[in-house]
């Protein structure tokens, strides 16, 4: 490696160790570990979701009850939009979670996108290490306002760029994040997916700016579809099951029967 090369991973180190990034892919990897083969294929294959691919719609919002799969959801979504990412499109992901403290507001959401655009889209480094070069290169911390003027700059330089966000619910900023989110529709090329639980003052808030037909609401029909999916594999591949119950079919039915039509969603 040449000397530019080490310089720019000194950079990017430092740039790194001044933001402190919270890394999100925890949050999806656990999801992954939750997710069973095919599950989420019905919000994949939706109108909404198509047309939101195609920028027939730009911004959606999901919302279920505690426990439906929604951040399971989300680390689905994810993974088919970077299998067909191109080099003009760019997915950035950030997962609020109440067990993590570093993932709780929206100054942590705007160091963890900022630093993915940073990594991701070479056309707005430069707006970053002005932010980086003002605060004596990394020796002071940005405001939560300055940071969030140079993240919405920065947003502005890819020809596509796509926002998943997970649990908008546990952000426990959430008056600064909602006001930051409404700036969203003006950037012409940003395209959103938010989930959340339908807490009231999210409601009152994304329905401003997010249109009725865009507001999908994941129902106990979709998701029990999913649940009834994982439900039949375990009891067929799982051991236990199998060495008590595997002669006997109808037992097998019967669980699947009373457990999948009882979960209502969760």
């Amino acid at each position: 490696m040449g000397i530019e090369g080490l310089k720019s991973d000194s950079h990017l180190d430092k740039v790194k160790k001044w933001l402190s990034p919270p890394d999100t892919s925890t949050n999806v990897n656990s999801a992954k570990k939750k997710r069973h083969k095919g599950t989420g294929t019905w919000f994949l294959d939706s109108a909404a979701f198509l047309e939101w691919k195609s920028g027939l719609r730009r911004h959606l919002w999901l919302h279920g009850l505690a426990g439906c799969g929604k951040t399971v959801l989300t680390s689905t979504i994810l993974d088919h939009l970077r299998e067909t990412q191109t080099e003009s499109h760019v997915t950035i992901d950030f997962f609020f979670d109440f067990r993590n403290k570093d993932k709780q507001n929206l100054d942590n959401l705007l160091r963890s996108l900022a630093f993915q655009l940073y990594l991701q889209c070479a056309g707005c480094r430069t707006d970053l290490d002005s932010l980086f070069a003002s605060h004596e290169d990394g020796k002071n911390q940005p405001t939560t306002d300055s940071l969030s003027k140079t993240v919405n700059i920065m947003m502005q330089c890819p020809q596509k760029l796509q926002i998943v966000l997970d649990a908008l619910d546990e952000c426990f900023t959430r008056n600064e994040l909602l006001k930051w989110m409404e700036k969203l529709p003006r950037l012409s090329n940003v395209h959103l997916i938010a989930t959340s639980r339908q807490e009231e003052e999210l409601k009152s808030s994304l329905s401003r700016w997010i249109r009725k037909e865009n507001i999908v609401s994941m129902g106990s029909d979709l998701v029990n579809a999913d649940i009834r999916s994982y439900i039949e594999a375990t009891l067929k591949t799982g051991a236990e099951f199998q060495k008590r119950w595997g002669s006997i079919p109808t037992v097998l039915q019967e669980i699947e029967t009373v457990v999948g039509g009882k979960a209502d969603g969760m």
